[in-house]
């Protein structure tokens, strides 16, 4: 690969401003008309739980990184503070569409009777019903922080909002008082209202606290309330020192106490808040960057959104589909099926459950002897941990690699473990250093007086909830090649000290970005010989400088390059002599699409791979993935007609064109093509691939 990596807008574009982009998508999705207003509202609340993470890692590590002056270079990233200063730029226009949005999708409500509605726009008829609700809900959960001249504010939390209080006397009589007040995050933050009028009324949390604040300052001298919202976002990232005297239990267990400390990186507040109220907030919470402080709507959190109560008929939201059960599945088992051949499952329009089903057969199968799994996100009330503690009920010898450094899951996986641990199931707490990203299962079964191996390797995490709405993959295979690489990965988590000696696997940060590297310069031999050369690859984020100039060098080569990467795209397409051979498209649709898929044309012999890995320096250097080789022919033209039907999307894909322009992808010229996005259209070959053959 070129030594000569070079940082200039022009070639490697800031992967903070692509993500903005990505999450514009986002929001193109809720201002769409033709998407049912229940899915709009889902859509708001996804952007904005998108931006709150956004700020709480991205722009909190800029922040950070503005503090080394031009010692970013060193890190091969774009200048921090002009980023900033772009970002801010485009968050202004963002935040623009996103309450005209809001306020489209809301009237647009109200004509099926679904209304919002604020404390001054309550039915004399619903006073009561409130008044009740507040006083036996809401009320014993406020407990209101005195803003005095003398007082610091301390301890104020992230996940929670604020309302800032401004209490004074009709007339102006008198010097007004101020508070802050907690809103509950144990409530709904949406409320339904008893139907009135054939009306559905609903109301934010926040609105219901401002129509009893009478009740929570009675006794003080003040007839007049006015609150305005006020919210927190800090930095997320957590830091860890190299003391590995220190428990890895220990080390996230600080790390998640400084998280809750950690600096401001954003302060939403309502744009009506009186001026000298803000400034003294401030000053109590002794903020003087003011390039944190962003004026907002009535409301924050409204991410929210994504739990907006599901009033309406069927026609405001998408059609549920039925999940299509995989032909290869014929066999009373599904061990037994995977003996026979490999199968490919695809989430969501497979179901997860037929994973949930292995492990079941796996723990009461008296042949199998072992389960082994790596754990990164589980569901909640996870039917994985239960199927995998039920197994080691059942005298399997059951272990689970968890992750503990999973960000936002940190005390999640912490509670597994020791529940994993309570039922006798072997847990390995992370590796020093690294972040175990794979997603793998390994079952060892005694057959014929030898140990067979059959292995899961999949493209997300084993969480049956995020599988009804993200598009994944997941290999099951009998390799028993395969099979053995994925024993050998579990020998490495349980004694990291060499890394394993991988023959079909590829693992990082072992040999990932070399193998890389040696896929682009195989395609930019064969296009300097005359021969097919072709890369198609489909990410989720693709940011990495050498593989990005990697790229550039077989563009120039001649070598065809077509990308589908969802969030953060560091490319700059569209460059004369550098990029010609680079095409790009994002799809934003009804599920989020997380699968990643890399095939290499190899003179007209594709290889076909399988991953958990994005194209950043920290999947290559910092953490722990798997690439996994797709060798049965029949499941290589489903990866191959998954990728085409994506290419040609001419409903959902958007161009990730030079300017990120997000302009939707038109036919070429003279073609004509189907108006179905390709998750549709993805569905319907999955459907007719498991029709029964007609006699």
């Amino acid at each position: 690969m070129s030594t000569e990596l070079i940082l200039d807008d022009s070639v490697f574009r800031s992967k903070e401003l692509s993500w903005l982009s990505f999450n514009a998508r986002v929001l193109q999705e809720a201002e769409n008309p033709d998407t049912p207003l229940m899915e709009c509202v889902k859509y708001l609340g996804i952007y904005s739980s998108n931006l709150d993470e956004f700020f709480r890692v991205r722009v909190a590590t800029l922040k950070r990184l503005e503090r080394l002056g031009r010692r970013y270079r060193e890190l091969q990233i774009p200048d921090p503070v002009g980023t900033m200063r772009r970002l801010n730029q485009q968050l202004v226009k963002d935040t623009r569409r996103f309450n005209k949005a809001y306020a489209r999708v809301f009237e647009e409500l109200q004509k099926h009777n679904i209304q919002l509605i604020t404390e001054r726009e309550i039915p004399d008829e619903l006073k009561d019903y409130l008044d009740e609700y507040f006083l036996h809900k809401v009320k014993s959960r406020i407990m209101p922080i005195s803003v005095k001249a003398s007082s610091r504010l301390i301890g104020l939390k992230d996940f929670p909002m604020y309302l800032a209080v401004r209490m004074t006397r009709k007339g102006g009589k008198g010097r007004p008082a101020h508070a802050l007040v907690e809103i509950p995050d144990d409530l709904p933050r949406f409320l339904v209202l008893p139907e009135v009028r054939e009306r559905r009324l609903v109301m934010y949390l926040d609105d219901i606290i401002r129509f009893g604040l009478a009740g929570v300052f009675a006794g003080l001298p003040y007839d007049r309330f006015d609150a305005y919202a006020l919210k927190f976002t800090r930095d997320a990232e957590m830091e860890f020192d190299d003391d590995f005297t220190e428990s890895t239990y220990d080390k996230v267990t600080e790390g998640i106490r400084a998280r809750e400390a950690g600096s401001p990186v954003r302060i939403n507040y309502d744009a009506d808040i009186p001026e000298d109220f803000l400034r003294m907030v401030m000053k109590k919470l002794r903020l003087s960057d003011w390039d944190t402080i962003f004026p907002g709507a009535r409301y924050h959190n409204r991410k929210d959104l994504m739990q907006f109560p599901r009033l309406g008929g069927p026609e405001l939201r998408f059609p549920k589909l039925r999940t299509i059960r995989p032909p290869r599945l014929s066999e009373p088992t599904i061990l037994r099926s995977m003996r026979r051949k490999d199968i490919l499952l695809h989430f969501p329009y497979h179901s997860f459950d037929l994973f949930i089903d292995l492990l079941r057969e796996a723990s009461l199968d008296p042949l199998v002897r072992s389960i082994r799994v790596t754990q990164y996100r589980l569901a909640r009330n996870s039917a994985v941990a239960r199927a995998l503690m039920s197994a080691a009920r059942n005298g399997k010898d059951v272990m689970v690699m968890v992750e503990p450094q999973a960000r936002f899951d940190e005390e999640a996986n912490i509670r597994w473990a020791n529940a994993f641990q309570e039922a006798g199931i072997r847990v390995i707490l992370g590796i020093a250093g690294l972040k175990v990203h794979a997603k793998l299962c390994l079952i060892s079964r005694k057959e014929k007086g030898a140990t067979h191996y059959y292995s899961c390797i999949g493209t997300g995490n084993f969480n049956e909830n995020t599988a009804d709405h993200y598009t994944d993959h997941l290999l099951l295979t009998a390799d028993q090649e395969i099979g053995k690489d994925a024993a050998r990965i579990f020998r490495y988590f349980t004694n990291s000290y060499q890394p394993p000696a991988l023959k079909h696997l590829v693992a990082a940060p072992f040999s990932l970005r070399e193998e890389v590297g040696r896929w682009i310069e195989n395609e930019i031999r064969l296009a300097k010989e005359g021969k097919e050369a072709s890369l198609r690859l489909k990410l989720n984020n693709l940011a990495d400088l050498e593989i990005v100039h990697a790229l550039y060098r077989a563009s120039e080569a001649g070598v065809k390059v077509r990308l589908i990467v969802r969030a953060m795209f560091s490319v700059v397409t569209e460059q004369p002599a550098i990029s010609d051979n680079i095409e790009a498209i994002g799809i934003v649709d009804r599920y989020l699409e997380h699968s990643r898929i890399f095939i290499c044309g190899n003179g007209g012999k594709p290889r076909y791979f399988l991953s958990s890995a994005d194209f950043l320096p920290r999947n290559f250097d910092s953490r722990f993935e798997v690439v996994c080789p797709v060798y049965d022919r029949e499941l290589q033209r489903e990866l191959d007609k998954v990728f085409e039907l994506q290419w040609h999307d001419y409903v959902k894909a958007r161009v990730l064109d030079k300017e990120l322009s997000n302009r939707f992808r038109t036919p070429p010229e003279g073609v004509e093509a189907l108006p179905v996005s390709s998750q549709n259209a993805w569905r319907g070959y999955l459907e007719e691939k498991a029709r029964p053959s007609p006699g």
